[in-house]
This record gives C-alpha cells, structure tokens and sequence, in this order.
C-alpha cells in the first residue's frame, strides 16, 4: 500500500494540492471511488493536511481525495475563537490556533465549519473509508495582546490563577525544558497543563470530537507540554489525557508536533503516548532533492532515535509555507520529496 501511495503521490503531482491554502469557494472536481481499499490504520498511510480549507470544501472533494489515495483527512482547529474568521483564513490561518474555549464552535462565523457540518464530514468520509483527523490547540488559549489574557476565554478556567502559568513570561530557549513548557509561545496565554481542571477540559473536547466523529488527534505545540519525566516540573497531562481518550475509543490515533527539538527530554518520553512529526528529516529530504536531485542518505540521523512506527512526515507542511523555506521548491521536487515521504515503511505521511 505504502508503494501504491508513493507512486500515486509522485505520478499525480499533487503535493500542491496538499497544503497550498485553498479558497472557501473552490469548485468541487467530480471523482467516482476507486476499487483501492484505503489503510485501516491511519499510521500506514497518507494523509491530505486540510489546511485551511473549509469543512464544506473538504466533503465536496471526498471523492477526489479516495482516489487519490488517502486514507485519512487532518481539519484545522475548530475550536471556539475569539474572532471571526469566515473570509480570512488564508492569510490570517493563526486565528484557529488562538482558542477561547474547549468546545466545538457553535459559531456560523468560523472558517472551519461548524458542528453539524463536523458531523456531516465523519459520517461522509467513513462510506469512503476515510479517516479524520481533527486539529487540537491545549497549550495556550487566544490573548488579548501580548501576554494578556483575552476575556472572551471560557469563564471555566479564565479566572482561575491555578489554570495558568505565569503568562507575563515568554520562551526565550528552547534548550531549556523549563522555558519549553512553563513560558508563553510569543505572548500567548500558557495554560498549567498540570491543573486538573484544564486536564478534564481537555478530555471533554476530545471526547465531543470522537462523538461528532473524528477518528485521531493532532495536538499542536506538544514540546511544549511537560512530561512526567520533566524533572521538577513533569506532570501527568499526557498519561492522563491519552490514556483517558484511549479508554473512551480504543483506537483513537493521536500525534504530536514537535518541530526541530524537544528541548532537553527524550522523544521516547513523548512517543509512550503517540506518534510525533519529525521536521527535521522531511526538510533534510527536501533539501537533499533540491541540491542533489536525490534524497541521498536521507534515514540517517533525521529520526531523532525514533522507531518509524511513530513518525509523521512530510515534504512541506503549513509552517514551511508560512516561513517560505518550501514555497519556493518546484513541483518536481515537491513531487519526489513526497514520494519518499510516503514510502517508507511504516511512517505517515
């Protein structure tokens, strides 16, 4: 399957359909399903990153994305948000990761979609074999400037100093574990992940997504959520909210992303719980094809020790647009990196 894949991704050229921002009001293209039995597993397989694309435009393309191959869809964010966003996700795409609370939006203002529509999608993608996988942000909520908490923040944890880390403090190292996880990602609101409150908060969003019919998670900014291996500062958020999702859907698939390092902890004490994104080795890729015009020797030292069973890959990703280190890479690059991404063996792509 994953072979089958590669050459769907190189042959078809369609890593620019993966990720380029895609308007609200694209054209569905009309598609009949294919006889090719999608992975069951969504780690097995490819997945189209629907960055930015509204749920609306994503069941128009189901079809499309089967035959294409896929095996699962990932959603943006779709939490509550403390502005509207329906005409300006392309070049305002950070607002969906600015919650206010830890629900579904019940919003006809957000970009994404809303709940019922969420519903819609699950039910239509699973008659096609389809995962989805839905977009989570429980690092940090949405300010109001720089290191102010925004007071549209659900009331639940907004006034509770316990729910929050000293949010007049950003990460300035990221060598520094403590930095990591108890300091703002440039001035938002950090959110004590140790606290129970946030935790069964936390574990609620989840649990309504998996009702509305999300098959995985990604959780944004997982480096910068402790472990309990953190000394002095580990917690149980992981274990708790992990094992606690599993409980609820046994074969819930979840993934982190930790982009470059983790700071000091092992990635070991991250994969116990999941699968984690490895940046590093999808641009080495990348930038091997570039120069080269092959990938080279492109395992070695990019998997951080990591078993491939527990890797996410990519040849470009909606922060290597958004930094412009791939926008400028050609589509036979793209194509190639892509390619190579989704055949190795046990990884997802």
């Amino acid at each position: 399957m994953k072979k089958f894949l590669a050459l769907v991704l190189a042959l078809a050229m369609i890593a620019a359909f993966v990720l380029v921002p895609t308007p609200m009001d694209i054209k569905a293209e009309a598609a009949t399903v294919s006889g090719t039995k999608l992975c069951d597993y969504i780690q097995d397989g490819a997945t189209l990153h629907c960055w930015n694309w509204s749920i609306a435009n994503i069941k128009a393309n189901l079809g499309l994305i089967a035959n294409m191959g896929y095996s699962a869809i990932q959603v943006s964010p779709m939490q509550e948000m403390k502005e509207g966003t329906v005409n300006k996700p392309v070049n305002n795409w950070w607002a969906v990761y600015q919650p206010i609370s830890f629900y579904i939006n019940k919003s006809q203002s957000h970009c994404v979609g809303t709940k019922d529509e969420l519903i819609d999608l699950c039910t239509e993608a699973h008659k096609y074999g389809i995962k989805v996988i839905m977009d989570v942000v429980f690092n940090h909520t949405a300010n109001n400037g720089a290191n102010q908490l925004c007071p549209l923040v659900d009331p639940d944890f907004l006034n509770d100093p316990a729910c929050w880390h000293d949010y007049s403090q950003n990460s300035s190292s990221y060598n520094d574990r403590y930095d990591v996880t108890q300091r703002c990602m440039a001035g938002l609101p950090d959110l004590n992940t140790s606290n129970k409150t946030v935790q069964n908060l936390v574990l609620d969003y989840l649990k309504e997504c998996i009702d509305a019919g999300a098959d995985g998670f990604r959780f944004d900014a997982a480096k910068h959520i402790e472990v309990p291996e953190d000394k002095n500062i580990g917690s149980d958020f992981w274990p708790t909210v992990i094992n606690g999702i599993k409980s609820y859907k046994s074969d819930i698939y979840c993934y982190g992303e930790i982009l470059d390092d983790t700071g000091g902890t092992a990635f070991t004490n991250y994969t116990k719980y999941m699968s984690i994104t490895d940046n590093r080795w999808s641009d080495k890729v990348r930038e091997n094809v570039i120069n080269s015009g092959n990938a080279g020797n492109y395992y070695s030292g990019y998997d951080n020790g990591v078993s491939a069973d527990k890797l996410v890959l990519w040849a470009e990703s909606h922060d290597t647009i958004g930094d412009l280190s791939s926008v400028w890479s050609s589509q036979y690059v793209l194509d190639k990196a892509w390619a190579l991404a989704a055949s190795r063996a046990y990884t997802m792509a």
